[in-house]
């Protein structure tokens, strides 16, 4: 597989072979593509395009994958589109980042349930001092009028940290 031809089809638009070559890397699990990736992970504007490359990230296992996924996750670009980061992250240990997964909580319902199933994962690994911070946050929701819909989910996400 060439990266050059990677490059080229990503930067004129060619989703189609774009996505052909990077669901390529992700089967024969090529990790010399991994810095290419991570680049277009970031900079892209294509939901379709990010959301590849942050499964075949996932599948290649690289944890330099996990920074980025994260901070996408922040990014107000992805709002209504982090249900597939939020998948892709599944892959990795993302203890250390509970808190701002704690945030999606009330997110759209795609993103909410997959922050709830990461955080699922990773309870155990949690310390106390980041469960009371989560504890707080949660609660905070609960008393935010934007939630009145969610607050029975909110409450079953409570119980993660109890």
């Amino acid at each position: 597989m060439n990266k050059i031809r990677l490059e080229e089809v990503i930067e004129s638009g060619d989703l189609k072979e774009a996505v052909k070559i990077i669901e390529d890397v992700g089967e024969k699990l090529d990790h010399t593509f991994t810095p290419i990736l991570l680049r277009y992970l970031v900079t892209t504007d294509s939901v379709l395009l990010r959301n590849v490359i942050a499964i075949t990230l996932a599948d290649l296992g690289d944890s330099e994958a996990v920074l980025p996924l994260i901070d996408l996750l922040k990014n107000p670009k992805t709002k209504g589109n982090r249900g597939t980061l939020l998948y892709a992250l599944e892959f990795f240990d993302v203890s250390t980042y509970v808190v701002m997964l704690v945030d999606l909580l009330d997110d759209t319902f795609e993103a909410s349930r997959q922050s709830y199933q990461l955080i699922s994962t990773v309870q155990d690994k949690i310390s106390e001092a980041q469960k009371d911070i989560c504890r707080q946050m949660i609660r905070r929701k609960l008393t935010d009028h934007k939630n009145k819909y969610k607050r029975d989910f909110l409450l079953e996400s409570l119980e993660l940290f109890t």
